[in-house]
């Protein structure tokens, strides 16, 4: 083999490593990429949804086919508050819409709602908030205001529906909060929950 034979080969050579070390490094920029996003997004739940106080509801939909709860999330724009009051022996959810509908006392008589389901983690004081925005997006927040409850020693700070039932205002500190953004003008984020429905559930929590 001549020199010029020599200097070719090692020419084509050169190239391939260079060519092979370019994909690989292609490939690796595309992991990283991907890595990236999926810390970013879960640095991102991890910041909306609160842990500060335990939560865990649940609501069987297919028990209470008519019940505005069980309507809420298919209609944007909706929200209602809950909070379950037992008495005489069996659960009652206390459903009160934004929109004025008539408010509803839903007695769960089930045996797996009124004995095996458990409704004493639901925020800070036992009110959840829950709807959908009008862009179709699900929410479920605590019912009380999360700058009284982060600076005050009380857990009973409710927050009450505004004109337009798309906020709510905290009767002590007078902050407004946006329900599809939890946010209120100076930046305070309501306590937010996890949301989810299988089509028979709803459950709430941490």
């Amino acid at each position: 083999m001549i020199e010029g034979d020599i200097h070719n080969d090692k020419n084509v050579n050169m190239k391939g490593i260079i060519h092979f070390i370019d994909i690989r490094w292609t490939g690796l920029q595309k992991i990283l990429s991907s890595l990236l996003v999926l810390t970013l997004s879960c640095t991102s739940d991890g910041y909306r949804y609160s842990t500060d106080y335990p939560c865990n509801f649940r609501f069987y939909t297919n028990y209470h086919p008519t019940s505005i709860l069980t309507r809420v999330l298919d209609n944007p724009g909706l929200y209602v508050w809950i909070e379950v009051q037992k008495r005489q022996g069996v659960n009652h959810l206390m459903v009160y819409p934004s929109n004025g509908d008539s408010n509803e006392d839903i007695a769960l008589t089930t045996e797996i709602e009124n004995n095996r389901v458990y409704y004493y983690d639901m925020g800070a004081n036992g009110q959840l908030i829950v709807g959908c925005t009008p862009f179709g997006e699900w929410r479920a927040y605590d019912r009380q205001c999360p700058y009284c409850l982060d600076n005050t020693s009380s857990l009973s700070h409710p927050l009450t529906w505004t004109s337009n039932s798309q906020s709510v205002e905290c009767n002590d500190c007078h902050r407004v909060y946006n329900l599809s953004s939890g946010i209120s003008d100076d930046g305070k984020r309501l306590k937010e929950y996890r949301i989810q429905t299988n089509g028979t559930v709803i459950q709430i929590h941490n």
